[in-house]
């Protein structure tokens, strides 16, 4: 009886509009309800637009309070969850502290750029932390999370067999060739997966291979763990905390504070810049980013490259329809790879949906054969990179 409570619930809720709670995107979701959904429910919307009108929903519960109306109802598993990260937390901030500062290998006498192998081990990082998604796991243990996010190299290197499509070389090659850029990071999951794409990019600007970072954050509460301007900050705070991580030691805290001093450092000299905007929360796919948002499609043209971190966002570049898994990755996500301007893409993605394009022919049914949930197990994952329209 509950459960068909709640299912019933549901149903009557996707058939009211959102109503007016002050947030400026409240005329885009009226005028997407009314024009596409009004007749429709739970069980007959597309999925993704369900999905995001649940959770603006219920970001408007909370915003026409009084004293709640900024309130994160998710902030507390997405603290608890970042505190049970702690191992690779601290394993991660001491070898940052040695990549940074390691400008070149030397084998054979002959001179071999470390860049490559750093950039591939710190990406496949920033993909992986992806495996910690709070609005599928919802009831992980700390031992759990902890096997989730074991991200010592041997690990890195067996999950390597699990990228369907790995374009790394390509954008690694693409970032060589266009040294001390601008480079945008549209963020998923805040704790642990934003704290390795903090790691990616402290490298990148230390480097030299990016001169500014922007981060794009969410405007409100969204899909349970995505990064909020309010998880950014607090996650600046916990790496300078003394008290956050009680068991860790001096000078594992000594690794965290010089870390945070970094990212600091590179805030006050607008190396990193975080910023929002209602566009990722709105109810379009990407493919109508130029029209929806036009100025924040003309600040991302301004960029070298644009990556585009997790689930979500993947299935909002390729439309979230139901491809053939063979369509070549540009086709998917069409205007972004052909109109005048385009940047550059890459997108980092844990498959949790069952969509996904630009496999070989033969991947989608020798899979199938033995995983009948590979599409959105999180097991395996695809690096796709696209040259863009410049």
């Amino acid at each position: 009886m509950k459960l068909r409570n709640n299912v019933n619930l549901l149903t009557f809720i996707c058939k009211s509009p959102i109503e007016d709670d002050g947030d400026p995107d409240i005329g885009t979701w009226t005028y997407v309800f009314n024009t596409y959904f009004k007749d429709d429910n739970w069980y007959s919307a597309t999925w993704l637009f369900t999905e995001c009108y649940l959770y603006r929903r219920i970001h408007s519960m909370f915003a026409r309070t009084k004293h709640w109306n900024d309130y994160d109802p998710f902030f507390r598993q997405k603290e608890d969850t970042f505190k049970a990260s702690y191992n690779a937390i601290i394993e991660i901030a001491k070898r940052i502290d040695e990549l940074v500062y390691i400008p070149k290998l030397h084998a054979d006498n002959e001179e071999i750029n470390s860049g490559r192998i750093i950039f591939h081990e710190l990406v496949r990082i920033s993909l992986w932390g992806n495996s910690t998604d709070l609005s599928l796991l919802t009831n992980l243990s700390y031992e759990d999370i902890n096997k989730l996010q074991d991200m010592g190299t041997k690990k890195l290197e067996e999950l390597e067999k699990n990228i369907l499509v790995n374009d790394l070389e390509k954008a690694w090659n693409y970032i060589s060739e266009h040294r001390n850029s601008r480079i945008d990071i549209i963020l998923d999951n805040a704790g642990f997966e934003l704290y390795g794409d903090l790691v990616l990019s402290d490298w990148l600007i230390q480097s030299g291979y990016a001169k500014e970072i922007y981060f794009h954050a969410k405007k409100i509460p969204w899909f349970v763990s995505d990064t909020t301007p309010n998880d950014f900050n607090w996650i600046l705070q916990t790496l300078q905390s003394e008290d956050f991580f009680l068991s860790a030691s001096e000078i594992e805290k000594s690794f965290l504070k010089k870390f945070s001093n970094r990212l600091q450092y590179y805030i006050d000299n607008s190396q990193l810049i975080l910023t929002s905007d209602y566009f990722w929360t709105s109810p379009y796919s990407y493919w109508h980013l130029a029209e929806q948002a036009p100025n924040l499609y003309a600040d991302l043209c301004k960029s070298n490259l644009v990556i585009f971190k997790g689930d979500l966002n993947y299935r909002k570049l390729v439309y979230d329809c139901n491809w053939e898994t063979t369509t070549p990755f540009k086709d998917a996500i069409g205007p972004l790879a052909s109109m005048k301007g385009s940047p550059p893409i890459l997108t980092l993605r844990t498959c949790k949906a069952d969509v996904v394009v630009g496999l070989e022919e033969g991947t989608e049914v020798r899979l199938t054969a033995n995983e009948k949930d590979w599409m959105y197990s999180g097991k395996y994952a695809v690096i796709q990179f696209n040259i863009g329209n410049k």
